[in-house]
């Protein structure tokens, strides 16, 4: 049987104490170093990106109760690199990478090629990184990256639509990865249809906002949502790794 272990690395009060961000990664890397000895098969490592703290200060604060920082780390791939220099055998996962954040799928796609490439110099290195992704807990990490509705008619369909989003990220993100060479009329369009709402107010809502952008009084069977990264032909300048 294998067994890994996952770090949260969540830097919160504990009967009033709070430690340092030294002293969280010091702890972090000593209890890594003792996972590798006892065998654990990977370390996954949680991700988290902006101050849960600061967020409390806004309207609609999604976790309000919450004393401290959710998570300290906010690229697995430079925690990668210092964990697999102090360890013999252990591999590491990302629990999980937020691609919609911190430049998008291309921008996550690019680094992790970087990565892999420097990872593969190491002489008889075969530990794995392995990149678990998402689109993140909380909303307040992808706004100000522009993951928000653009116009009314994404406003309406936001419920629905932020899915697809993600999809199109996902697709976008490992043709990067694999060296697919592609524009934006080769990812899957976003098609919005009643079937995707959970009531037909929700889709009469959409519906509504679209004539009034459009001007169109036809009742619309599908919408088309425009690509949220809109890409010409592109490829990653690190199309090989080592």
């Amino acid at each position: 049987m294998k067994y890994d272990i996952f770090f949260a690395l969540g830097q919160n009060e504990i009967d009033g104490h709070k430690p340092s961000e030294r002293v969280m990664f010091q702890n972090f890397f000593d209890q890594v170093r003792l996972a590798d000895a006892l065998g654990f098969e990977t370390a996954w490592v949680a991700e988290t990106h902006l101050s849960s703290q600061v967020q409390k200060r806004n309207p609609g604060a999604v976790i309000p109760q919450f004393k401290g920082e959710i998570g300290l780390n906010t690229d697995i791939l430079q925690i990668a690199q210092k964990i697999f220099a102090q360890t013999k055998q252990i591999h590491v996962g990302s629990a999980i990478r937020n691609i919609l954040c911190n430049g998008g799928p291309m921008a996550h796609a690019e680094a992790v090629r970087m990565f892999l490439s420097l990872h593969g110099l190491e002489e008889g290195e075969s530990r794995l990184l392995n990149i678990g992704f998402a689109s993140g807990r909380f909303p307040y990490s992808n706004i100000p990256y522009g993951v928000r509705p653009r116009d009314e008619i994404e406003k309406a369909a936001w419920p629905a639509l932020r899915g697809m989003i993600f999809m199109e990220a996902t697709e976008i993100f490992l043709r990067f990865l694999r060296g697919d060479v592609f524009a934006s009329k080769d990812v899957k369009p976003k098609i919005l249809k009643r079937s995707h709402f959970r009531s037909d107010e929700d889709w009469a809502r959409v519906v509504t906002a679209w004539k009034t952008k459009t001007g169109s009084e036809r009742e619309p069977e599908a919408i088309e949502i425009p690509s949220f990264w809109v890409l010409t032909m592109l490829e990653s300048s690190r199309s090989k790794p080592l």
